[in-house]
């Protein structure tokens, strides 16, 4: 009796074991592998999102069903279907108690003329979304009777009248309507719509809160979350109609009996099963590496138009780089020739895990430029390990710092050009480009003494829409960094830190022919400061004294002209610097149109810039192990830059 008591015992405890091999250890790897699945974070563009939101890497099983992301990989834009419409994903931002979150969106089929869109009305759930108190719904009438007369009226081809009021009697008047969402502060009530106006603020587009109490999960999904998942089937399923979701931690606590000779027998049973399913993890790890290594190769291509070299063939163009026209903090750059006898200049980039990000942020931000007053990327290389490259046209002239004792006429030209360069990255592209290190030596010249803007190793990319770029790091070349990099005190971080630093390079270029006195000024023993005086000059009617030489009265002109745009290009103030575009009419315009501008604090003292230098260096360390482990095709560059090149062609 006792053997077969003992026999049953050990039968009930093989059962037990196999109940859990069988029935809990799936279902707890099916979680694991969900888990594991919605680790990565969907990034498309300037969209970043984890949970509750699944697409890109992240699984299906990661997001809840309605929130499911999709990324245009041509125009890096962000989609969402809600109720069968398209909308494009402006921003997510997770509010400061994690708890929540707020929604940017537009419809996309009012991205183009008003009269083409689908006039049908924006139906958000209500279960999910919560449209914020800054917006309302405005009534869209269309179909109207022709003898009427309306208030706020339009006319479409198809539609026929129509008309955009905040009055219900419409109703009656006209065969259909539909409701769009806009901002409360937009009233149409006009004798005749500006339609221009409606489509410019259809376009922006609208805010909604996410309705995060109506999802039923543990508290350790919160929206920032990346190891949370909507689960169906054994482990996690439907309740009451609304998602459950769960967490290992949990579903282990649960099933696995608490007895320690049941966990000894356990042990001894799935031992060879752990180490399969290690094997089986370590496989997946690598798979999944692989996959990703794939899709970056694949967005890269995606990105640029231009060709992709093989690192054989880049040491061909360089003849095995011996000839060296350039040497940076980056890389070292060389000259060589295609086989059609173009010459070009080839930069290859030291190894290092931040260079693969700031390879990848040059070559993607000029993919994307076309532009006479912007060097052109010829193609690229991107090997497996280090070997990474950029190739694009080479200038004979070199860099302006070689060129800054032409004549005032040629530097008003050079100066004209690098404006028309950079009012074409911040307005002329898909995306808006901050250059974030404008300098002589980042300004080529062609043999016609074109300029070229080239370097584009700092740059950003963000969305037009976006008045304030966010930055972990100070980025750029001291003597030309906008005081806003500095410290947040002076102001946000945008475009605008793009024209201070084309205020001191126009300053820098009259400013040469008096060098020694700007040496002077700009030396720490100096109580002066080098546009300070030249304020003083221009106050005092002395401007002239600057440059030096014995000028016509033309060229007089020319040289108040720069002065006057360069000083209103440095305030210190972001909101007081004029835009690039109108930086381009003062260049263009007359100089009676030009107004001094008044007299900021130009002085920083080198104590604070030192003190923000050391601020940076310690964010930056701190940060750096976070940065390289994001995605790739992130447009963040590295923060710091030497203030000295070698020769023309370093940091291009």
């Amino acid at each position: 009796m006792e053997t077969l008591s003992s026999m049953g015992s050990q039968t009930t405890r093989f059962c037990r074991i196999l109940l859990f091999l069988f029935y809990y250890l799936p279902c707890a790897l099916n979680q694991l592998d969900s888990i594991w699945l919605c680790n990565d974070l969907f990034q498309c563009g300037n969209i970043t999102a984890g949970f509750p939101f699944s697409g890109g890497l992240r699984d299906e099983t990661c997001g809840h069903p309605s929130l499911k992301l999709n990324c245009n990989k041509v125009s890096n834009t962000t989609s969402l279907i809600i109720s069968g419409y398209n909308y494009t994903v402006l921003h997510i931002d997770y509010n400061n108690d994690n708890k929540s979150l707020t929604l940017g969106l537009s419809r996309q089929d009012f991205s183009g003329p008003f009269c083409s869109a689908s006039f049908s009305t924006t139906l958000l759930p209500s279960d999910l979304f919560q449209t914020l108190p800054s917006y309302k719904t405005l009534d869209v009438f269309f179909a109207c009777d022709p003898r009427r007369y309306f208030l706020g009226n339009f006319t479409c081809l198809v539609k026929g009248l129509g008309s955009v009021v905040q009055n219900s009697t419409y109703r009656k008047l006209c065969d259909e309507s539909f409701s769009v969402i806009v901002p409360t502060s937009y009233v149409p009530e006009e004798e005749v719509l500006d339609l221009a106006h409606l489509e410019s603020v259809l376009r922006e587009g609208f805010e909604v809160k996410l309705k995060m109490n109506k999802m039923n999960c543990a508290p350790e999904c919160l929206p920032s979350s990346t190891n949370c998942s909507f689960l169906s089937g054994d482990c996690c399923t439907y309740t009451s109609g609304t998602l459950t979701c769960g967490t290992t931690g949990n579903l282990f606590r649960e099933m696995i009996p608490s007895t320690r000779s049941i966990l000894i027998k356990i042990a001894e049973v799935i031992g060879p099963n752990v180490v399969i399913f290690v094997v089986m993890v370590i496989a997946f790890l690598i798979w999944r590496r692989k996959k990703a290594k794939a899709l970056r190769d694949h967005n890269l291509e995606a990105l640029v138009t231009s060709r992709r070299y093989s690192y054989k063939e880049i040491k061909k163009i360089t003849k095995s780089f011996t000839e060296v026209v350039g040497r940076g903090g980056f890389g070292t750059v060389y000259k060589g020739s295609l086989r059609n006898g173009r010459k070009v200049a080839v930069k290859i980039l030291k190894d290092s895990k931040g260079n693969c990000k700031e390879f990848i942020n040059e070559v993607a931000s000029m993919s994307q430029t076309s532009h006479v007053n912007i060097v052109s990327l010829l193609g690229f290389c991107y090997d497996e390990g280090s070997k990474r490259a950029i190739v694009y046209e080479f200038l004979e002239n070199g860099s302006l710092d070689n060129s800054l004792g032409l004549g005032v006429s040629t530097l008003y030209e050079i100066a004209l050009g690098v404006a028309r360069g950079l009012e074409y990255l911040h307005y002329g592209c898909k995306k808006r480009i901050v250059h974030f290190d404008i300098k002589p030596q980042n300004v080529l010249l062609d043999e016609n003494l074109r300029p070229k803007v080239a370097d584009f190793g700092l740059a950003k990319l963000w969305e037009k829409q976006e008045s304030i770029l966010s930055l972990l790091d100070t980025r750029g070349t001291m003597g030309y960094i906008a005081p806003e990099l500095f410290s947040r005190m002076y102001g946000n971080v945008s475009h605008k830190s793009d024209v201070y630093s084309y205020g001191m390079l126009v300053l820098e270029m009259i400013g040469e022919r008096n060098k020694e006195r700007v040496e002077n000024a700009d030396s720490n023993h100096s109580s002066a400061y080098f546009p300070d005086w030249i304020y003083k000059d221009l106050d005092n009617g002395d401007y002239l004294k600057l440059y030096g030489d014995e000028l016509t009265q033309e060229e007089g002109d020319l040289v108040k002209k720069m002065i006057l745009v360069g000083l209103w290009c440095i305030q210190f103030c972001p909101s007081d610097r004029p835009s690039m575009n109108r930086v381009v009419e003062m260049m263009e315009g007359s100089l009676d149109s030009l107004n001094p501008p008044p007299k900021p604090l130009l002085h920083m003292p080198m104590q604070s810039i030192a003190e923000s230098s050391q601020l940076s260096d310690i964010a930056e360390s701190s940060q750096l192990s976070d940065i390289a482990e994001s995605s790739q095709l992130s447009d963040i560059a590295e923060s710091s830059q030497p203030s000295k090149e070698s020769s023309i062609y370093s940091e291009v």
